[in-house]
């Protein structure tokens, strides 16, 4: 499963959005620091008949198993089924917000996974950050380059319990 989300302005819905919600079907494209400008120049407002592919100067390619298309340059694309959309408000202090929503919170099914085998590890099981530079928006203008990656094994209750027990005794 992923998550997107689409800015909902007075003026006009994103494309994204609408585009979405009417075919149910959408791809995720992995920005990549060599292609983030371009990502940058698809969020312009421009009139609903311009394409923002062509204002980006990206190219299109077909899908597998959807009808939307994918970003040639992406490295990592994901083919998504519409799972379900939710259109978000700010918060109130009584929890009941009068304001328009200001953001649609989209959840897609993943049905394919396309990745350039030049982000993989050598042995080809998992994709290195250092080769894939993904772009990640951090909110407003602002973005952060995730360029290493680390591993964290997952916890085992008994031994986190015993660590714990252990720092109970060092208290007494």
């Amino acid at each position: 499963m992923v998550s997107i989300s689409c800015s909902l302005t007075a003026r006009r819905p994103k494309d994204t959005r609408e585009n979405v919600i009417a075919t149910r079907e959408f791809s995720v494209n992995v920005v990549s620091e060599h292609i983030a400008s371009a990502m940058n120049a698809t969020s312009v407002e421009c009139p609903a008949n311009v394409d923002e592919w062509e204002v980006a100067g990206l190219k299109m390619r077909p899908s597998t198993g959807i009808k939307p298309p994918l970003v040639a340059e992406s490295l990592i694309n994901l083919e998504c089924e519409l799972y379900h959309h939710l259109d978000i408000g700010p918060p109130t202090a009584d929890g009941v917000s009068s304001v328009p929503p200001t953001t649609t919170l989209v959840l897609g099914l993943i049905q394919r996974v396309h990745v350039n085998e030049g982000v993989l590890t050598p042995d080809g099981a998992t994709i290195d950050p250092a080769k894939l530079q993904a772009v990640a928006r951090m909110g407003g203008t602002a973005y952060a380059r995730v360029s290493n990656g680390f591993e964290l094994p997952r916890p085992v209750w008994k031994q986190m319990r015993e660590r714990m027990e252990g720092r109970a005794g060092d208290h007494h």
